[in-house]
């Protein structure tokens, strides 16, 4: 029985039986963690669940991947753990940078969407004959952006 398949299992127990995390681990004589690690693992797919199976990852490798926001950086992540026969440390180091770089682009995306509100803005107030720029400065600590309004 491979972990999803054990996951399931213990899935269809609690669901059966009904009760607590902890009542089905008094049963099973495992710990709480225990099945709430089982339970974690059927937040995968199925497909991204065959993908770990059939690359003979641990579920300890399958946990630290399950930090990743989106299937396809969990795809790329179980490849390269796979080309790279990456350790679970080593595979924990990889989802952080894969977590660091979603985040980042995220506050890209962010950025670029505030970035095309505030040119509508500044075309309406322009229109409106109301002289107005910005500027944009990228340094260490982050974007800067200023506003500049004349009077009229």
């Amino acid at each position: 029985m491979n972990m999803f398949e054990e996951a399931r299992a213990v899935y269809g127990m609690l669901r059966i039986c009904g009760g607590t995390q902890e009542e089905a681990a008094k049963k099973l004589g495992v710990s709480q963690s225990y099945i709430a690690n089982k339970l974690r693992l059927l937040k995968f797919s199925q497909p991204i669940q065959d993908l770990i199976t059939d690359n003979l990852l641990t579920e300890r490798h399958a946990r630290a991947l399950l930090r990743l926001p989106d299937e396809g950086l969990v795809r790329a992540a179980v490849g390269r753990i796979a080309d790279e026969h990456l350790n679970v440390a080593d595979t924990e180091a990889l989802v952080d940078s894969l977590v660091d770089g979603a985040e980042a682009r995220g506050v890209t995306e962010k950025i670029g969407v505030f970035s095309k509100a505030l040119n509508t803005a500044l075309a309406a107030l322009r229109g409106a004959g109301i002289p107005a720029s910005k500027t944009v400065e990228e340094g260490e600590s982050g974007i800067t952006i200023t506003l500049k309004l004349a009077t009229v």
